[in-house]
């Protein structure tokens, strides 16, 4: 006696096998399209009739969006590139690493120290500040950063640019306020406030005190109209623009949420509607509503978040002309980023002076041919850069030292000036 399964013909009937470990550490930290990407081709893996062209039109997304999902997931080291030659830096097959080995290879047990660390761990902590800020998370934590977790905190420092007083800040506010000190939502709240063009420790305090005095507002205004539940999106930008352009204070929304006590069913469109007829000078709160300068301020704000999300889709755009029309452009950004990783783990692992100046003199060429290319072709070096209106503020409105920005007055000033 033997047993078989009867084999399934219909390709579309069968079934593709996603490591948990994918679906709760690699997948909440990406973004929708590299999530796609990956899930698609792992469907299609072992066949050797589709193509990253292929996936592009399944997906209804761009062959370049393809490309660039493959680099993330490569750096989340998910994937690995074989590339059919190693001058065509184009032109590779992807092959899906077993994602639980990589993490939990139970032969790495055996190389750990005595304090549980490995050797690439070690190697790290030959950086001060790394090992800084390893000693700093694990006081926060209470637990020993992974080797994974440590790789990525070396790119957001050195890759990203981001100060080790704002990591370790990260990691204090998802502990002692958000009560979640997992890597991938650590990770999930760091790249979401890059993304934001938050740099320094004041930039989130600030950004933090904004979300919390927002969150109060939510919370009262529900209380007042008798819910125990948080507000739906829906509910909230109407409750925001209650404030932000409507311009009333808490007091005065408040009394128009009293005004809902003999309806029904309470509701945030009523409220609405008594707002909107107080902000229009149909009705009158009695004169509790806002003075009229805060609308202008909050306008300023609305005009700054304007600003940086255009710079930002510039810029995208800029790089998606640029690696169109001139290929070899992207291929010099990946080596760059190459030879940026390789020095850094070189100053890590305390490399000689020869082979730092090499890597040093590499960078600089690299980045020459770079903008050489990008002016034989009409641009300026700096056409892929992310620009600001305002240099001194990054287009926030306020400097280092928490106070206005000169160009925060002009704005208020054209504002007052049209009405």
């Amino acid at each position: 006696m033997n047993f078989r399964r009867e084999k399934i013909r219909n390709f579309y009937l069968k079934d593709t096998a996603v490591e948990n470990l994918f679906l709760m550490e690699y997948m909440p930290q990406a973004k929708g399209n590299d999530v796609k990407v990956y899930l698609t081709a792992l469907m299609y893996a072992d066949r050797e009739d589709f193509s990253n062209r292929q996936i592009a039109a399944h997906l209804g997304i761009s062959e370049e969006e393809v490309l660039s999902a493959w680099n993330y997931w490569e750096k989340c080291g998910a994937i690995r590139k074989h590339y059919l030659s190693p001058d065509d830096r184009f032109h590779y097959s992807v092959e899906f690493l077993n994602l639980r080995e990589g993490l939990f290879d139970p032969r790495e047990e055996d190389l750990l120290d005595e304090n549980g660390f490995s050797p690439e761990a070690l190697e790290q902590m030959d950086d001060e500040r790394a090992r800084s800020v390893f000693t700093q998370v694990q006081e926060i934590t209470g637990r020993l950063p992974g080797t994974r977790e440590m790789q990525e905190i070396l790119s957001w420092m050195y890759d990203d640019g981001l100060p080790p007083d704002l990591i370790c800040f990260a990691y204090r506010y998802c502990a002692e306020r958000i009560h979640n000190t997992k890597f991938s939502y650590l990770s999930a709240v760091i790249r979401n406030w890059r993304d934001e063009g938050i740099d320094t420790v004041q930039d989130a305090e600030r950004m933090l005190a904004e979300n919390d005095q927002k969150y109060h507002q939510y919370h009262r205004v529900m209380k007042a109209l008798g819910f125990s539940r948080n507000p739906t999106e829906d509910e909230r930008e109407k409750i925001d623009r209650w404030f932000d352009e409507m311009g009333f204070s808490l007091e005065t929304v408040l009394k128009a949420c009293s005004r809902t006590s003999g309806i029904p069913n309470p509701n945030i469109n009523y409220v609405n509607g008594i707002l909107r007829n107080w902000s229009s000078g149909k009705t009158s709160p009695s004169g509790t509503r806002a003075p009229s300068g805060k609308n202008a301020v909050a306008a300023v704000n609305r005009l700054y978040e304007q600003i940086r999300r255009r710079n930002t889709e510039v810029r995208e755009e800029h790089r998606k002309e640029i690696y169109r029309k001139i290929p070899q452009v992207r291929e010099l950004e990946e080596r760059l980023r190459k030879t940026n990783m390789a020095f850094t783990k070189m100053a890590l692992g305390g490399g000689n002076r020869n082979t730092a100046a090499a890597l040093e003199q590499e960078r600089e060429e690299l980045t020459a041919r770079k903008n050489t290319l990008l002016q034989q072709y009409g641009y300026p070096a700096d056409y892929m850069d992310l620009r600001y209106e305002c240099e001194k503020c990054k287009d926030t409105g306020l400097l280092d030292d928490g106070s206005r920005c000169s160009c925060f007055a002009e704005k208020l000033r054209r504002i007052a000036e049209t009405g």
